[in-house]
Order: structure tokens, then sequence, then C-alpha cells
């Protein structure tokens, strides 16, 4: 897809739809890629330790990810020289403009050493290849916050939030005035002081980590 770069600061994040491989082979030596959507660092680890059973006899297994849309990044050089593997990896995920995104290159040595730059280069294209071969999709990701305001107080809740576009949604029953609010990602604190403004002071807010919809 042409605008494959999306903001992570923004409300929408580009994420895989699905997994994507890719294989080269550079001066005998062959590299397998694999793509694929991942939520948390436990399923990172799954990955990566059931692609290791799979490929358990090659000579290095390299991965890079950035997951929790954008906020959490991690890679490794799999034994190969330092920012040979891993960062090029890293780089090929954030050129693409994708979070939650896992990608394992493995290597099987061929007999000839490549050296520092043409084993960047070569970890980064299969990097590449194997994210070009997968789908992709745009998520949208908002703030959310749990507000209980006094039933009095309600009515302005409800007026404030429409006013400025937030979703809002009762979270319990009868007049307790308990609520789920979501607002983009850049208006956080602004909302939490237009809430405070709008009831006088007497609502109750907690954020509750984030809301997110395709």
């Amino acid at each position: 897809m042409a605008s494959d770069t999306v903001s992570r600061y923004g409300d929408e994040f580009l994420i895989l739809a699905g997994s994507g491989k890719a294989e080269s082979r550079v001066l005998g030596s062959r590299f397998l890629g694999l793509a694929l959507p991942v939520s948390s660092e436990q399923e990172i680890s799954r990955q990566i330790a059931a692609r290791a059973r799979e490929y358990h006899d090659a000579t290095h297994r390299c991965f890079a990810a950035i997951w929790d849309l954008g906020q959490c990044v991690q890679s490794s050089d799999g034994g190969e020289p330092r920012g040979t593997a891993g960062l090029p990896i890293l780089r090929a995920i954030q050129s693409a403009g994708l979070s939650d995104t896992l990608v394992i290159v493995t290597r099987y040595f061929g007999g000839t050493k490549l050296g520092k730059g043409n084993l960047a280069r070569a970890y980064s294209a299969c990097a590449e290849e194997a994210l070009c071969d997968a789908p992709k999709k745009i998520v949208h990701r908002k703030r959310r916050f749990l507000i209980e305001v006094p039933p009095s107080e309600t009515g302005k809740l409800y007026r404030l939030a429409h006013r400025n576009g937030w979703d809002i949604v009762s979270v319990s029953s009868g007049d307790s005035g308990r609520f789920e609010v979501r607002v983009p990602m850049s208006e956080g604190e602004s909302a939490i002081q237009a809430v405070r403004n709008a009831t006088a002071g007497q609502a109750t807010i907690r954020e509750d980590g984030f809301w997110t919809s395709s």
C-alpha cells in the first residue's frame, strides 16, 4: 500500500492483519523472514520460542518488535555482531510505520563471512520483504477514562462529551452516574480538566488504559 506510514502520535495506527514471509540468499547464507502481528511481550516471547523450535539448527535467530501501539520496542542481534541484525530489522518496521509487529529473521550461515555492512543490508532487506508480504490494516486508539459524577451532573457530562465528539457509555445501572469516556490520544489531559470544570470539581476520574478498534 502506498501510504504505510501512520503517525504513532495521532489516533490512527498501522498494524499487520496477518503474517508475511520472505526468503533470500546472500553469498551462500540463507535468510528466512517472518513478520507477525503481536499485542504483548508474552506473545512476542511465544512466537520467538516457536520459531526457534521450528528452525532449531539455524545459525542465528534475530528479531525486532514494536508493540503496545508504538510504546514498547525490543530487538536482538541473535549472536551476530552488534548492530548488524536487530537494529536493521527494527528500522524496517519503523520505516513501514508499523506497530504491534514482530519480525524474526533466521539465518543459516553459508560459509562466507559477509562483513558488517552486507550483513546489516541482508537482514534489513529480508525484514522489509516479509513486511511487504504481510497484509495491513489501520486501527484507531483512544484514551479511556472511568468517570463517576453525582446524578445531578450526568447531563453536563453528556453535553460535554457530545460537544467534543467523545464516546460516552454508561457503565452502571440506575442513577449512580458511572461512565466510560473515550477521548482522542492528544486530548487526554485537556479532557480531564474539561470534565472537572464542567462538573464543578465533583467528578471522580480514573484513567483505564486504552480503547482500540478497527
